[in-house]
């Protein structure tokens, strides 16, 4: 029986598992050294060394010297090489389009922002959407092989199999977009989908406030509210992929008609949109406020912004608007905390501008109607990553892809 010699570049089973273990650890850890390496891993010291040694030689992997502190020689300490990849991060809201190119530790190295109207249909947002994306590869000529694919967080409710979307309501008519197998097609790259608020969950759990945590929930609170559900580090999304809408939770039976139909869901309290339209109701009433200076004496031009400015003025409607938005989500978020007992409860999108206008009167709430063990327990804090955290989270499904096989990308 002729012997089957394996080509120098070809790897065993065992080496390629190794190669991942190795540059998993050296990933998730930092800058560390071939020792630490072997002694947290498990593998024997001169596994670890032939291991990075092909790994810092493909360039994943890069070394430093640190000196040492008792005069001895430097040690080498090996660290991810960020800018050996890249990934396209998409979050496609109601009418725009935020789109970031970030290295394999989330520094965004490029972003844009598209506004589009609804009035383009189906066709004409796809359009839009694969325009951006091609439009930041270009920026990166020459570079194309370095991505890793593209994430899209989208304004809808995603099929985890296929990655399709339901737009929501605001969008309905549009019925059913095969959103990856487009994307697949036009870029030939590897495509990750999720809904905006569980692409936000996991941007916070590897980059921002939610990282080194394993039990929290996300709330994104902009034009809706969504909510993303990391438990045991893990992102949940329920049987059918649509787990964290928890902006369609009924809090007030006499409460404003929801754009899904129902009567007095959270999202019609507490979501920006719901607060500006608020205020222009309270103006045209005939109260008197500040507000209406801002914005030049027409309620129609009332934003969120002007609302900011106002309550920065301690202008009483604004003030209370803001308390009662804090008030609501603080009711909504009560029900979390005693159902699933999180550490953390992240608020982020466009509310976190609002800083202790909506933190404090959350806090009051929760403080007066959650069970005690699991008050004792959560911490709410606001996004550290702005409105970057959908894009970024996005992608993150095609950077852990890749870190789990270093070798085959």
């Amino acid at each position: 029986m002729k012997k089957q010699i394996r080509r120098p570049h070809q790897l065993s089973s065992v080496s390629k598992g190794n190669a991942s273990k190795v540059f998993a650890h050296i990933f998730r850890n930092g800058k560390i050294t071939q020792r630490e390496i072997s002694t947290t891993t498990g593998l024997s010291f001169t596994t670890v060394t032939s291991v990075v040694s092909r790994l810092e030689k493909i360039g994943v992997v890069k070394r430093t010297l640190e000196s040492s502190t008792n005069g001895g020689r430097p040690a080498a300490l090996y660290g991810c090489n960020p800018g050996y990849r890249h990934v396209i991060g998409v979050e496609a809201r109601k009418d725009k389009l935020f789109v970031v190119v970030s290295d394999l530790e989330g520094t965004v190295l490029s972003r844009t922002t598209l506004p589009f109207d609804k009035k383009i249909g189906k066709d004409g947002f796809l359009t839009v959407l694969v325009d951006a994306v091609d439009e930041q590869i270009k920026k990166f000529k020459g570079k194309q092989s370095t991505f890793l694919g593209v994430g899209v967080g989208v304004a809808g409710l995603v099929n985890p199999n296929d990655g399709s979307v339901t737009m929501l309501s605001h969008l309905a008519n549009w019925g059913t977009i095969q959103l990856k197998d487009v994307m697949e097609k036009r870029f030939r790259l590897k495509i990750s989908v999720h809904n905006l608020a569980a692409a936000a969950a996991l941007g916070e759990l590897r980059y921002g406030s939610g990282k080194g945590k394993g039990n929290f929930l996300l709330l994104n609170v902009t034009d809706g509210v969504g909510g993303g559900i990391v438990l045991n580090s893990r992102l949940y999304t329920g049987i059918s992929g649509t787990a964290g809408e928890f902006g369609h939770i009924s809090v007030d039976d006499h409460g404003p008609v929801c754009t899904c139909g129902n009567i007095g869901c959270l999202e019609t309290l507490t979501s920006v949109p719901a607060l500006v339209q608020n205020a222009r109701r309270a103006l045209s009433q005939g109260i008197t406020s500040a507000i209406k200076d801002i914005a030049g004496g027409d309620p129609d031009a009332v934003t969120f912004q002007v609302l900011l400015d106002a309550a920065r003025l301690e202008d009483k409607l604004a003030y209370n608007l803001f308390t009662d938005v804090g008030r609501y989500l603080g009711e909504g978020i009560v029900s979390l905390v005693n159902l699933l007992n999180p550490e953390m409860i992240i608020i982020g999108g466009d509310l976190v501008q609002a800083g202790d206008l909506i933190l404090n009167p959350v806090n009051d709430v929760l403080k007066r109607q959650a069970l005690e063990v699991p008050r004792r327990s959560v911490e709410v804090v606001f996004s550290q990553l702005g409105d970057s955290a959908s894009a970024l989270g996005s992608a993150v499904p095609l950077i852990e892809d890749f870190v789990g096989s270093p070798l085959d990308d």
